[in-house]
């Protein structure tokens, strides 16, 4: 459950987005915490594109999510991750704002980071540190996939990065490729894993899209599904 958790509230407070959507790219994150409106500030909006992870990470977190609209339960599901994260950082949240105590979160999580990459973190601003811990995590997975770093930017890095690791994905699933842009193959990829744990759970899917099915899994099956490891359960590597 941590590991699942930790990943939720990096895309929450922005600390891993390069992973998210480059070098992680698992399916189920680009239906992870999205953030609308302002900057900062009380009068922004906080979604979930997906209904149905939004209650199963109100489960986790011991939320009740009954009688309780979208927004509100995603807004005090980001409000318990930050205060989760706080508490393991030692970092004191009562009588704060939250907003700041995730900033606050945000910048310990970037300097962390940066001192296990062997980054030298002293007079330097955190957004200097996320640039060069994303930098460095970044020709990680490269090489991890065997990609060559040599003489290309980030971006074009980043590019060659996801689109080999959601290929490999998709490969596994067995999952044509081409022409396929990224968004696409997350989707497929999603929708393949959760009819594979609908099927595993034998739940019926006639006539249910896969927002749907998803939600079944998660609040009429959250126990198996749990107990077989499967999706949205399944281990992280």
């Amino acid at each position: 459950m941590k590991k699942r958790l930790f990943i939720l509230l990096s895309a929450v407070l922005t600390l891993s987005t390069w992973q998210a959507s480059a070098a992680s790219a698992h399916p189920d994150e680009q239906y992870e915490a999205k953030e609308e409106g302002n900057h900062g500030g009380k009068g922004q909006k906080h979604h979930f594109k997906s209904k149905a992870l939004l209650k199963l990470h109100a489960i986790e977190l011991g939320i009740e999510k009954d009688g309780k609209d979208e927004s509100a339960l995603a807004e005090e599901v980001r409000e318990e991750m930050i205060k989760r994260a706080a508490e393991e950082l030692g970092i004191e949240y009562e009588g704060k704002d939250l907003d700041a105590v995730g900033k606050e979160v945000k910048q310990a999580k970037i300097t962390n980071k940066a001192e296990e990459l062997g980054i030298e973190t002293t007079g330097k601003e955190p957004k200097e540190l996320f640039k060069e811990v994303k930098e460095i995590q970044l020709k990680q997975k490269a090489e991890e996939l065997g990609i060559s770093s040599e003489e290309k930017d980030f971006k074009e890095l980043r590019k060659e990065v996801m689109e080999t690791h959601l290929k490999a994905e998709a490969d596994k699933y067995g999952i044509p490729t081409e022409d396929k842009d990224g968004r696409s193959l997350l989707k497929e990829i999603h929708k393949v894993k959760v009819m594979q744990s609908a099927e595993q759970l034998g739940i019926n899917t006639e006539g249910k899209d896969t927002e749907q099915i998803l939600d079944e899994i998660i609040t009429e099956q959250y126990d198996q599904a749990k107990e077989k490891k499967i999706y949205p359960f399944e281990e992280k590597h």
